[in-house]
């Protein structure tokens, strides 16, 4: 069943107009991939990211592994692959092929790897069983599964078939590492968080932004972090009634329904970071900034900032803030992240859980200081060093 469905959506693709501008580029680079394609004579490591998160996540082996082999990075998503620009770290990069068993069998005969490590969960079953057959070492790092989906059955069984082919998973957290135990799939281990090892990395890399130092001007300022959708209207009236405050939105998407969302809350004034001139800057209180892989940097600048993702799917990364200094807000849903009880109980995040809070705790943080940065560092790295990973550990199994 899944091989027909894939198929039929490959057949789709051919048909102008199916789908939306946003997997047009994907669609024309697939029909050019082995053309553009370079053939590996020697054997390489090939290492599979989803999108621009799972390689941030596992970006501290690749720096460790980039000297013993020739690297090829694939993305699944054009967010990753067109966002990428570490091309110092490997030698090569595309998009993932559609999981068809031609298409599987063609790419890993042009790739010829040695070893085979995907990032979190991106699970393709033509792509695993198609290296499984050619005795090819399949390594998954930083999988976490959703206990609901442990408990669906049909979920239960396709990820029960597809993770016996691995050569050793490394588990994020106890539920998946126990699942995995029960199900009778013993090469695995427990690891900490990867992610955490880079955003340490991160924070050390000397870093100076001329627009936002000109737009900030030495005036108090908040930034708003990965927003969505639902966030805007938890925000909106704050910004637009705080005109001293200096206001740095950074959507977790640049796109026309982020446009529109702008559009509908009455945040159209703002000016944007891409073409922004240094007088609109330093006259304007409401920055955009629509580019994207910078926001990480941006902290350094603030002393309060609001996460986006809450009253969604879930809470964005509040580590990267966090290193900064940051007094931190977010919505309700947090609850999958382990550091955010520990924001929490630390005084350094607070939850918002509506418009009217969300009004009440930036006019706290405003008018006091509960902590200064270098206690939020301090506190922060504390966690971090205690969470962070061990990554020779993890490079010792996969390279043997």
């Amino acid at each position: 069943m899944y091989n027909i469905v894939v198929k039929f959506i490959y057949l789709l693709s051919f048909i102008p107009m199916i789908y939306s501008k946003k997997y047009t580029h994907w669609i024309l680079e697939q029909r050019q991939l082995f053309r553009k394609l370079k053939k590996y004579k020697n054997n390489t490591i090939w290492i599979h990211c989803s999108s621009l998160g799972e390689y941030e996540y596992i970006k501290p082996l690749i720096s460790k592994i980039q000297k013993d082999r020739p690297i090829h990075l694939t993305f699944f998503s054009p967010s990753g692959y067109r966002n990428f620009k570490d091309f110092q770290l490997v030698n090569t990069m595309s998009y993932l092929p559609w999981d068809l068993k031609s298409r599987m069998h063609t790419f890993i005969r042009y790739i010829n790897p040695k070893l085979v490590i995907i990032s979190k969960n991106d699970i393709w079953p033509n792509m695993i069983r198609s290296l499984s057959k050619k005795n090819i070492p399949i390594y998954l790092v930083g999988l976490k599964i959703n206990p609901v989906k442990i408990n669906n059955w049909s979920l239960k069984y396709y990820y029960k078939k597809n993770l016996l082919l691995f050569s050793h998973i490394f588990c994020e957290d106890g539920v998946t590492y126990n699942f995995l135990k029960s199900q009778n799939i013993y090469e695995t281990s427990l690891i900490k968080n990867l992610r955490i090892n880079q955003i340490m990395q991160d924070a050390n890399n000397n870093f100076d932004n001329d627009k936002i130092i000109h737009f900030i001007n030495g005036q108090k300022s908040i930034i708003y972090g990965s927003t969505e959708d639902n966030d805007y209207r938890i925000i909106q009236s704050s910004i637009v009634n705080n005109k001293k405050i200096k206001h740095i939105i950074v959507p977790h998407n640049i796109n026309q329904k982020t446009m529109q969302s702008l559009k509908k809350y009455h945040l159209d004034t703002a000016i944007f970071y891409s073409k922004a001139q240094k007088k609109e800057l330093q006259n304007s209180n409401i920055l955009v900034v629509d580019v994207v892989g910078i926001l990480k940097k941006l902290y350094k600048y603030t002393t309060i900032a609001y996460v986006g993702g809450g009253f969604d799917k879930g809470v964005h990364n509040t580590l990267e803030p966090a290193i900064h200094g940051n007094q931190l807000l977010f919505g309700p849903n947090h609850n999958k992240f382990p550091e955010t009880h520990f924001f929490i109980q630390n005084q350094i995040a607070s939850v918002i859980n509506n418009k009217i809070d969300f009004e009440k705790k930036i006019c706290l943080r405003l008018k006091e200081n509960t902590q200064n940065k270098t206690q939020i560092i301090s506190k922060t790295l504390n966690y971090m060093n205690q969470n962070k990973q061990d990554v020779n550990h993890v490079i010792k199994i996969i390279m043997g």
